[in-house]
């Protein structure tokens, strides 16, 4: 608004800054130009936020995972589910840790459920969900220690 009243103003040659007030509706537009282009980009482009989900400690859910847990699917414990996230392993270093670390992982998991796990906890299965060569070139370095009943259980299996 500013520089359409200096360029009104200084249309006649009485005042100065004709330049300036051109300099600036061009870089008004540009920005104008930018902030759309930025909001079409958040609005259009895909969100991985819930591709890569890292359940809390302690989150429960109805049902096993295929691959990726869901924000949308955690349960509070109070309610029946069968599968609990007791720990959660973040890998360090860049380089895919391969299929055969895999046995590492579940022992290390079976160590962690001691720590976590009531002396008088339901009887569950552990399991750890690691990542895949695929997942791990999409940034996925955790390792998620479940503890699996095949029957609903109500609360959580901590001490």
């Amino acid at each position: 608004i500013c520089g359409l009243v200096a360029l009104r103003k200084t249309r006649t040659g009485h005042f100065g800054g004709r330049t300036l007030a051109i300099a600036g509706l061009i870089l008004s537009g540009l920005w104008i130009v930018i902030g759309i282009i930025a909001v079409v980009a958040i609005v259009v482009l895909p969100d991985d936020s819930e591709d890569h989900f890292v359940p809390a400690v302690g989150s429960c859910f109805a049902a096993e995972p295929d691959g990726n847990f869901s924000k949308s699917d955690v349960l509070p414990c109070d309610q029946p589910h069968k599968v609990e996230v007791f720990a959660v392993i973040t890998l360090p270093g860049d380089q895919y840790p391969g299929d055969a670390a895999a046995e590492k992982f579940l022992d290390r998991c079976s160590g962690e459920f001691a720590q976590y796990a009531a002396e008088d906890a339901p009887n569950v299965d552990i399991e750890d969900l690691h990542p895949t060569a695929e997942s791990w070139a999409e940034g996925v370095r955790t390792v998620k220690c479940l503890a699996v009943s095949e029957d609903p259980i109500t609360g959580s299996v901590k001490g």
